[in-house]
């Protein structure tokens, strides 16, 4: 497949969609291909005054015979495919939503407070990354859902999309699951979670939100680590950053370089259920009088954390984390998930579907221009090689 064939692009992602029809599953390669080419545009612009490729997107759009779920495991089969030869694949999970103010609103979710304009859906993705050059792979899974005005109206909790991405991770993955490694923020610093990787001897890394208690002790697992011995230090670059205080108020983040102290730890975390073991890595930055919020970083881990090379690959591996930020961004600005306007839900939610393959096609194309500098800043050898 080449990234910059959108038509070879289309046909490797959806020519073996399921939706009942084969001539269905062309139409959807050809309107896929004419939205690549005009990512952000609307469908009208993006089939340049061709009647009847218009046509045949709309019909594909206002098709309820066509499933929004089958043309994702279209996507995520193919992802699926790329991914077998990868030797090391980072699964970066995270939520985000997708915002509409039109009349197809009133028939979504709630976003903030129930009387707010804007409403959409809530979406879970994870998207794969080569572990060893962040290259992009591909979307294997994505949850949507409309959140409800009231919580107790919820058919379930939504913390259930954490194990059940796993859940089609490995199913989709098979054998490929064994080299993944699940990369999580806060949020899903769960027992439950945490209980089903370790069930399935599945890899992760968890950014840890609760200072739980340790087993067989009253001290909680923050507490712990600020007595661990320091095992080594590393310095980083950030970035100046404009940013906004509580108060709303602008303000401004000079740039500077951070020096971080490293500790770790293997404990077991006290909870009802046995907890396996977990390795913990806690990267902190020395305090100064300049420095009003120190970076800290406490990371589970099922990764092997004895030497400080360990531990700094740990961090790295959550550092790329930021890559599906980056997929949220692309799909909602740069492919204009937000700016569609279909006002049937079910055809918003086609023509978004693959709006979000197109997300992931703009991140590669611009790894195209970055990833060989980025792999010869980290003096990786093969910087030509993966391109």
């Amino acid at each position: 497949m080449s990234v910059f064939n959108a038509e070879e692009w289309a046909k490797s992602l959806f020519q073996h969609a399921k939706l009942g029809d084969m001539r269905r599953a062309d139409r959807l390669v050809s309107t896929a291909a004419n939205m690549a080419r005009s990512s952000g545009k609307s469908i009208a612009l993006s089939c340049r005054g061709n009647e009847a490729e218009l046509e045949g997107a709309y019909r594909l759009i206002r098709n309820d015979n066509v499933s929004p779920d089958m043309i994702r495991v279209a996507g995520f089969q193919h992802t699926a495919k790329e991914a077998v030869s990868v030797a090391e694949i980072l699964a970066l999970e995270d939520t985000t939503s997708l915002s509409y103010k039109h009349q197809v609103a009133a028939d979504l979710g709630k976003l903030g407070q129930k009387t707010d304009r804007s409403r959409g859906w809530w979406v879970h993705s994870v998207m794969l990354l080569d572990s060893h050059t962040t290259r992009t792979i591909g979307l294997i899974h994505q949850d949507w859902w409309c959140r409800p005005n009231h919580p107790e109206d919820a058919d379930e909790k939504e913390s259930g999309k954490w194990p059940d991405a796993s859940h089609f991770c490995r199913e989709r993955l098979g054998e490929t699951m064994s080299r993944v490694i699940s990369v999580c923020d806060r949020e899903a610093d769960i027992l439950s979670y945490i209980q089903d990787k370790q069930k399935h001897n599945e890899r992760f890394v968890i950014r840890a939100k609760h200072s739980r208690i340790i087993e067989n002790s009253d001290i909680k697992l923050f507490e712990y680590l600020e007595a661990q011995p320091i095992l080594g230090t590393y310095s980083i670059d950030i970035a100046q950053k404009g940013m906004k205080t509580n108060k709303g108020k602008a303000t401004n983040r000079a740039a500077r370089k951070a020096k971080l102290t490293v500790k770790v730890a293997s404990v077991t975390l006290n909870a009802k259920e046995g907890v396996k073991s977990v390795n913990v890595i806690y990267a902190q930055e020395k305090a100064s009088a300049t420095v009003t919020e120190p970076l800290r970083w406490i990371l589970l881990t099922t990764e092997p954390i004895e030497t400080l090379k360990q531990a700094l690959h740990v961090i790295d591996i959550y550092a790329a984390r930021w890559r599906v930020e980056d997929f949220h961004k692309a799909w909602k600005t740069g492919a204009g998930a937000e700016r569609q306007r279909m006002t049937e839900p079910q055809n918003l939610e086609r023509a978004v579907s693959i709006l979000a393959f197109i997300g992931v096609r703009l991140l590669q194309l611009r790894e195209v221009m970055t990833l060989a500098l980025y792999l010869r800043k980290k003096g990786l050898s093969d910087a030509k090689s993966v391109l």
